[in-house]
């Protein structure tokens, strides 16, 4: 029953992953047209008359560098949540790997319970007021780059959001795992 309820939030994990995997495209991209921009001297990209979302009025060499760095922030804040699901986060292995399934699982639970889960929500939390605060102001860059910074500084409650529902997934399974150890705690590695 554990492992049925907890499949849906643990595969979100595996959703995320998937889906924030191609933001490397993006940003090796956004890395490629900053460097030509550079090599050609060429400050401006494109201009147009109508405001874009996050853009503004064009594109040039500052926005193009920005958005390099704010891809690469949602990349790594979303690819926690993937992290998580592969079980491929930071942990003391050494004490870790030598504890029985069942330990491991109370590890986890107690881990990602008193720790994880609450860290993110609180951060989810505070981050809120951080973004309606930019959203408010119509923060953008000082240099004549991205617009909306709202947009971006909005990734990090979904983020944390994102990753405490991972956790959640993650105890449940667990709990799974310390009622019955015959269950199969190992994270789906698709």
């Amino acid at each position: 029953m554990c492992n049925t309820l907890a499949r849906p939030l643990v595969g979100l994990g595996l959703v995320v992953g998937r889906l924030t995997s191609w933001l490397v495209l993006l940003v090796m991209a956004a890395v490629l047209i900053t460097v030509l921009m550079n090599f050609f001297g060429v400050n401006v990209i494109a201009r147009w008359d109508e405001r874009v979302l996050l853009f503004g009025r064009g594109i040039t060499i500052n926005s193009v560098t920005e958005l390099q760095w704010h891809i690469f922030g949602v990349l790594t804040l979303f690819g926690a949540t993937y992290a998580l699901h592969l079980d491929n986060h930071v942990r003391v292995d050494v004490v870790y790997s030598n504890l029985s399934l069942r330990s491991r699982a109370v590890v986890n639970v107690v881990g990602h319970c008193v720790m994880l889960i609450p860290f993110c929500l609180i951060i989810s939390w505070l981050s809120k007021s951080f973004v309606e605060m930019s959203y408010i102001s119509g923060e953008q860059s000082n240099y004549g780059g991205l617009t909306d910074r709202y947009l971006i500084k909005a990734m990090l409650p979904f983020g944390m959001v994102f990753l405490a529902l991972g956790a959640l997934g993650q105890v449940i399974r667990n709990i799974g795992v310390i009622l019955d150890p015959s269950i199969d705690s190992d994270p789906p590695r698709n």
